[in-house]
């Protein structure tokens, strides 16, 4: 029983999962959101996350909203002075909302005016992005 059970629960999930990218693909979806997270201070897993980003804008052009969450050690890359700076200004140019965990920035005493011109704040970062799934985002973690 346990097995069966396990069997249709699986293939409901993968129904669900191929069911987007198919409608994606014939151009039946009228919108897609993607929230990124990003919680590592490495500059070569930010600058996968703005190609990532990039990818999908250039493939689905206005069809698609992005929102790159920072938290933890990947908050720094938000910083004006951050390594990916011109990447993150780009991505800003093409309407990719970056977002900063307040939380974080609390905690490391990071203010508003330390991040780069163009970045939004948002009480707790896994909250935003528990809030963004809760309404159909897809996930990304790069």
């Amino acid at each position: 029983m346990r097995q069966a059970l396990a069997v249709m629960t699986l293939a409901a999930g993968l129904a669900g999962f191929t069911a987007a990218p198919a409608a994606l693909a014939m151009g039946k979806a009228s919108m897609t959101h993607i929230v990124m997270q990003v919680s590592d201070g490495d500059p070569a897993k930010w600058q996968l996350a703005l190609n990532n980003a990039e990818n999908v804008r250039q493939a689905l052009g206005k069809k698609v909203t992005i929102e790159i969450v920072a938290y933890g050690p990947g908050l720094n890359m938000l910083k004006a002075d951050s390594k990916v700076a011109p990447g993150l200004n780009g991505a800003l140019d093409n309407n990719v909302k970056l977002v900063a965990c307040g939380t974080t920035m609390k905690k490391m005493h990071v203010t508003k005016a330390d991040l780069l011109g163009g970045v939004s704040v948002v009480p707790g970062g896994v909250i935003e992005i528990m809030k963004r799934q809760s309404e159909g985002w897809s996930y990304v973690r790069p």
